[in-house]
Order: C-alpha cells, then structure tokens, then sequence
C-alpha cells in the first residue's frame, strides 16, 4: 500500500514508523503520579522535593535535548540520533521497572527526559520532510491526534498497574520498542525526491527555499529564520499550550471535584485534542479561514463554563470544547513552523523551538498562575486561574480576529 505526500507516493510502513515515534513523546512522568504515596512508604529518603523531582526532571532535561536534536537534524545522522534516543528511552525506562532506589529512579528519569528529547523534533519533523501542502497538514493532526490518545490510554493503564505493583507504571516507558522495531522502514524516506533514502543525501543548509517565500525580500531573516514571524508562532503556541494546561494542573483544587473526576476531565480535554487531530483536515474545509477564530473561541467558550457552572457535566463538556481548540491550533502551528525558515533543512529545527515552548508553557503554568494570584490577593481562589486563563483568552481571541490575514492566524487554501 503506498501513501501519498504530495510530491511522490511511499509505502505505509514507512508512514507507520514515522507515526510510531509520538507514542511516547508526551509520557514521560507519568509513571510515577499513581505511585507518589507508595513511593513515599516504600523508600525512607522519599522527602516531597524528591518526588517532585520524578514528575518535574523528565520535562526540564527534555529542553536542551529538543534544542540539541533539531540541531543535529541539519546533519545528515538524522536516524542515528533518532536510534540513540529510541534506545536510550527504552533502557531508561526497563531499568527504572528494577529500579530499587529512589535515586536511581531520579537518574532514570534524567535519561528518559534526554531520549525523549531527542526523539521529539523528528516525531513531526520527519512529516515535514516527507509531505507538502494539505498532505503535511493532514499527517501533523494525525502524529498530534496518536500522541495525545497514547497519553490518555497509558494515564488509564498506568493506574490500573499501580495497583498491582509499584513496578508496573514504568512498563509505559517501553512503548518506544515499537519504534526500534519499525526503526529499519525509517531509511526508506525520500528527501529531496522519491526514492532518495536519508542516507544517500547529504543535508545542504541553504539549498531548498521554502516554498512562496524568498530568501532577501519580505520579513527579517536571521540564521535561517523570519524572525517576526517565528516570534509569533512560539507566542500563540505557547499561550494554548499554557491555556490547556491549567485545568489539569487546578482542577483538583476545587472543592467539589475529587481525584477520580479531576483524571476524567483531564481525560476528555486530551482525547478531545486527538478527536480533532483525525479531524481536522474536514474541519479546516468547513470553517477555512476561520479555523483560528474558531480554535480560540472555544478556548473561550471552554473557560467560560468552567468560571460560571459548577457541576459535573457541564465541566466535562468544558474539556471537550477547550480540547478541541488546542486540538484544531497544534497541528496548524506544527506546520506553520516549517514555513518560517529560509531552508527546508531547518524545518526539524524549528519544530524543535515549537516544542520547547511546549515544555517551557507547560513548565511555567504555576509559576505564572501564582504569581499573578499573589499580585491581586487570589491566591486561595480555586477558580482564579480559570478566570485568568478565560480573560486571556478573549484577549488572544481579539488578537486572532485582527491578524487573521497575517502569517500565524491566517489559513491558506493549501492547507485544506
């Protein structure tokens, strides 16, 4: 069976590895959130701080590795860094199922965050080598659609383990081995033309001008990127990044809400993202050069319900809506991301400052939240990060409908 990429045709193996590599992409800590209280009987060095260090450490490594893999992506060792974070992944995460010190577990963790962060950029960056047009839009929401359902099925399987055996959890950590399998149909991909394999070309920097835009005329180029353009991509990802986030992070604290309704929610906010991430090429057709209007307003629309109902059923159709807005905006800006460099070859790089705003948006929800709780005395308010988040959304909503016939905001016809 082949599939095609809008400039040629390959095998579905080959599209199957590539897909492989966000199963796990999104896992790494989760492990350890069902077995915090056991962690803290079974070992007696287990202080909060540590503990923290298990979910948080994984997350923070990542970064540097994001940024050292995209720029090892302009080599033309692509595979091999791929097939050093897959094997580094999976031992980390078979290690840590043996693990029998708490310390060990904080080292394991480090090196599962460093092979995931080499993995990242490649897990989209290889769409964007492969595909064009609406065919790299479509696969973005599906590689963003299968990284997101594999969070919500492991959040369930990893609970169900913990019950088992503290051990359990980190059996997660081995879903990579389905990359190393497949690891071998990755050298089939074309570059630069069907039937080139990664190892017969040899990456030039500056050599394929992205298309309809031209290195010397038009936005402020600097080291291969459109400065302007690249500002306001990391911004708006970083803000529906940050603004999905949240209810994860504050559902927990309100007082009606128990653990097991807070996991649902969370639940249905990202098996909304991957609902839509199959999706969204038929969406973008409907709504076309309003799909960024659309994505934003059901940011807003989401909050909204948060901060005025408060019961059960309105909250789960809360996440849905706020999912599907992140889930309409993170495949678009994935692809966006490819279009703000001079070279294609720098289009792994790119994806790898995407996701980095991710980690950093992620990283600094309740730094941000508290801070500006503390400045306007709402710092035991359960609801104020919602009416934070819901505020700011209807100001990235005005912002969406001024600008959207520039660059980040505006949806062209190639797209859908």
């Amino acid at each position: 069976m082949q599939v095609n990429t809008g400039k040629g045709s390959i095998s579905a193996m080959v599209v199957v590895a590539i897909w492989s590599l966000s199963l796990a992409v999104d896992l790494p800590g989760l492990a350890v959130t069902p077995i915090e209280g056991q962690l803290r009987s079974i070992f007696h060095d287990a202080t909060d701080f540590k503990i923290q260090l298990l979910t948080v450490l994984p997350n923070l490594v990542i970064i540097p590795f994001v940024l050292l893999s995209g720029r090892l992506s302009e080599s033309r060792h692509k595979i091999s860094v791929i097939v050093a974070g897959t094997a580094l992944y999976v031992v980390a995460g078979a290690l840590s199922i043996f693990s029998g010190s708490l310390n060990m577990l904080i080292f394991l963790s480090c090196l599962l965050g460093a092979g995931c962060g080499l993995i990242l950029p490649f897990s989209t960056g290889l769409v964007a080598d492969v595909f064009v047009g609406k065919y790299r839009m479509k696969q973005m929401g599906i590689v963003s659609a299968i990284g997101n359902v594999a969070l919500v099925l492991a959040t369930f399987v990893v609970g169900f383990l913990a019950a088992v055996s503290w051990h359990l959890p980190f059996l997660v950590y081995l879903l990579p081995l389905v990359s190393l399998f497949l690891l071998p149909f990755l050298r089939r991909i074309p570059q630069g033309g069907v039937g080139q394999s990664l190892e017969d070309i040899k990456v030039k920097q500056q050599d394929v001008p992205v298309a309809g835009i031209h290195p010397g005329h038009g936005p402020a180029v600097k080291g291969g990127f459109y400065i302007g353009r690249m500002i306001w991509l990391l911004l708006a990802y970083f803000f529906f990044v940050f603004a999905t986030t949240i209810p994860s992070y504050y559902l927990p604290d309100i007082s009606w809400i128990d653990a097991e309704s807070a996991s649902t929610m969370t639940s249905v906010i990202y098996f909304a993202m991957f609902a839509m991430g199959m999706a969204l090429t038929p969406f973008m057709r409907c709504f076309r050069k309003m799909t960024f209007v659309a994505a934003a307003a059901f940011l807003v629309i989401g909050f909204g319900i948060y901060i005025f109902t408060h019961s059960f059923v309105p909250y789960v159709i809360a996440s849905a809506i706020t999912g599907l807005g992140n889930g309409i905006a993170q495949p678009i800006f994935y692809t966006k991301a490819t279009e703000v460099v001079v070279s294609e070859s720098k289009a792994t790089l790119s994806l790898a400052y995407i996701q980095v705003a991710n980690y950093v948006a992620i990283s600094l929800v309740p730094v941000v939240i508290d801070s500006v709780g503390s400045v306007f005395n709402r710092h035991g308010s359960s609801l104020f990060p919602f009416i934070f988040a819901g505020i700011a959304a209807v100001a990235v909503l005005a912002v969406v409908i001024v600008r959207s016939r520039h660059f980040v905001f505006g949806m062209s016809e190639k797209y859908y």
